[in-house]
């Protein structure tokens, strides 16, 4: 498949300015969002500035100094009602410009409970997909002097980009969906899209990284449901992966029962019952948030390698735990974190309930949780209230 640069961005008929400023109409509904409250700022910005330059300018004619009229002493100190309404107008406009925008921003943050799971990892100078069975995306088409990947997701449905990277800082974006997130080393970030239609869509690197920079693309091909199941059928899995793989490393080599538990009794470190999707507190008087996959990703990631940075209230510090940086590779701490998420009652399945969907080995359920380290949640003292189902002591 040889896909030129302007069948993808140039394809649709769209108006002058949208073609000139984005290219493509927005391909999801917090898409159109972004694009509404762009245009609004857009519009008011211009008829504000029309308006402001054209009294300076009408001013600055009729007001001008004439030849035999004598300057005035002094000019008028200020007028209240005038700075007032030149204030307060103009705020209420601002005000309304950051409630909407925020709103957009988070509803491109906040996935639906069952979005499926796709990992994002850049490396100099490629993406790579995980599909959510724990299969790579291998698929790649010939654009300009290089090939590029293909990411497959199905129309209609929400999907979760993980994002990390391998070494510098990248840039994940889709410009057609108003999306844009930085892949950052040993950190997930996240956003979530729900195409409206199938169709191709560029992905680009926005963050300058090295010499091939500008030729760190991808694809991403949105196609009907049917089609994405028979892509994950054929997802190349490389053997044992997500929850599966994360369950085999944390009752071998990994060593984590040593100190961890998975049915809610305590040992030197916390349970991993019911430990995903639980408000964590911590020593510092900060919490882990509840139901916040990001969050949980990236303090289960950060407690695997860092032990001690941060420090669950009712244990001792994270020095107990060695650290396990680069014992673990990328895949194999998302298997933990699968692993410990589909240990808790919040864990989602991500699968529609189609006949021709497989029972995948890591999404949404279980692809977002704790990992094997002592300052992951456990069950709540004697004077607090256990979660639902927490099997406390």
């Amino acid at each position: 498949m040889n896909i030129p640069l302007c069948t993808l961005t140039l394809s649709q008929h769209v108006g002058p300015l949208v073609r000139a400023i984005f290219r493509m109409p927005g391909a999801s509904a917090s898409a159109h969002d972004t694009d509404a409250i762009w245009w609004f700022i857009f519009w008011f910005d211009t008829l504000w500035f029309v308006f402001l330059m054209g009294i300076m300018i009408f001013w600055t004619i009729k007001y001008r100094r004439r030849q035999g009229h004598e300057a005035p002493i002094r000019s008028l100190t200020h007028n209240t009602p005038l700075e007032l309404v030149w204030t307060i107008v103009p705020s209420l406009f601002l005000g309304y410009m950051f409630f909407k925008g925020f709103e957009a921003y988070a509803g491109k943050l906040v996935a639906p409970t069952d979005a499926q799971i796709v990992d994002i990892v850049g490396q100099q100078w490629n993406w790579s997909a995980i599909y959510p069975n724990g299969g790579a995306a291998s698929e790649k088409t010939h654009v300009g002097n290089t090939d590029v990947p293909v990411i497959h997701v199905p129309v209609g449905r929400a999907t979760l980009f993980r994002i990390s990277s391998n070494d510098v800082i990248h840039s994940f974006w889709i410009p057609d969906f108003r999306v844009k997130f930085d892949a950052i080393p040993n950190h997930y970030t996240s956003f979530n899209i729900t195409p409206e239609a199938e169709g191709e869509h560029w992905i680009f690197c926005a963050e300058y990284c090295g010499d091939f920079h500008s030729e760190m693309a991808a694809i991403l091909k949105v196609v009907s449901e049917e089609e994405y199941q028979r892509i994950l059928k054929e997802a190349d899995t490389g053997g044992i992966t997500g929850a599966a793989l994360g369950k085999k490393i944390v009752e071998g080599a990994g060593g984590c029962r040593a100190c961890h538990t998975i049915d809610g009794t305590r040992l030197i470190g916390p349970t991993w019952k019911n430990a995903w999707g639980y408000e964590v507190p911590l020593s510092d008087g900060s919490t882990i948030p509840a139901d916040d996959p990001a969050a949980w990703d990236n303090y289960i990631r950060e407690s695997i390698i860092d032990p001690g940075a941060k420090k669950r209230v009712g244990f001792a510090t994270g020095a107990q735990m060695p650290s396990f940086a680069g014992r673990f590779s990328d895949e194999e701490l998302a298997g933990i974190i699968a692993y410990i998420r589909s240990l808790s009652d919040k864990s989602t399945p991500t699968t529609p309930t189609t006949p021709t969907t497989p029972p995948p080995a890591q999404g949404a359920a279980d692809t977002t949780g704790g990992a094997a380290t002592d300052t992951a949640p456990d069950q709540p003292q004697a004077d607090q209230k256990p979660p639902p189902g927490s099997g406390g002591n």
